[in-house]
């Protein structure tokens, strides 16, 4: 069954794609398209996405995971935020040096290189009380 009804699919699809590329196109039928999409990109834009009628149809629109303000009403005991620091690591050069040391008296420390963190970036988390 699943087969019979591919096969018409696909019949149906073509036929209209010759129907469609034999119709003749005018400009006019373009521009009032155009002016149809306009204003519905232009109510999605004036309303920061909360109008999609577009998405809405297609299926394009819908959330993957929670925003911030939809997390803390739904979960209260995580309401305060957190900064999480992005550490890397950077390598400095010290070059030979001469330092005093009770034992030994005044020593040569020979040049090296130096590993230490650094904070670059980061992001708020919500922390669970």
């Amino acid at each position: 069954m699943k087969k019979i009804i591919t096969v018409f699919m696909i019949g149906l699809i073509s036929l209209a794609g010759v129907v469609i590329f034999l119709t003749p196109g005018y400009a006019s039928d373009w521009d009032t398209a155009g002016k149809i999409f306009a204003g519905i990109e232009g109510m999605r834009v004036l309303s920061g996405g909360n109008i999609d009628i577009i998405g809405s149809m297609t299926g394009i629109n819908r959330h993957k995971g929670h925003s911030h303000t939809s997390y803390a009403k739904c979960h209260p005991h995580c309401s305060h935020r957190v900064w999480v620091p992005k550490m890397v690591w950077k390598k400095k050069y010290v070059p030979q040096h001469k330092e005093y040391s009770e034992k030994y008296g005044e020593i040569i420390v020979e040049s090296h290189y130096i590993k230490y963190q650094v904070e670059r970036g980061g992001k708020w988390i919500y922390a669970c009380k």
